[in-house]
């Protein structure tokens, strides 16, 4: 998806599917992409300053943070570039020498940015395993003291 910006007149309006074929390759979080759709616009003025507005959305195939089941994170990413950020922070798409934009790239950047550090659909998923316990506010007792502490406590007694 290599946009010749040498043809672009003033203003080229964006609406295709993004596709993601299996042999590329993708984020290690990210499993797979599905019904991803980029609609917007690509400006160029009278100034040759370019102007990025897209809209992307889309279905990523992630794992669950906790039964590591693969499940579905819709998104909604708005880019909104111009130029001197493209120039900036975009080198690996826009080359300006070829005047060229590899919205591929772009996108594919916008991605990485947008899968979640953790995420679940079951907020009552198995906090139990075969050894280990989830520890939280609900199941911890306050008043009993570990009783390899039990002499310590013994010693903060008299400093009071």
């Amino acid at each position: 998806m290599i946009i010749d910006l040498n043809e672009l007149n003033y203003k080229k309006e964006i609406n295709i599917n993004f596709e993601v074929f299996k042999d590329e390759a993708l984020d290690k979080r990210i499993i797979d992409l599905k019904k991803c759709f980029v609609k917007g616009t690509i400006t160029n003025d009278s100034n040759n300053d370019l102007k990025v507005d897209l809209v992307f959305s889309g279905t990523m195939i992630i794992k669950d943070s906790y039964t590591l089941d693969d499940i579905p994170y819709n998104f909604n990413i708005d880019i909104n570039e111009n130029t001197t950020s493209l120039e900036e922070n975009y080198l690996d798409c826009y080359e300006k020498m070829q005047n060229t934009l590899d919205l591929k790239q772009l996108l594919w950047q916008n991605i990485v940015l947008e899968v979640p550090i953790s995420y679940t659909l079951n907020n009552d998923a198995n906090l139990k395993g075969n050894g280990w316990e989830l520890i939280n506010d609900k199941n911890i007792v306050k008043d009993e003291i570990d009783p390899r502490l039990k002499k310590l406590e013994d010693l903060l007694k008299g400093d009071d």
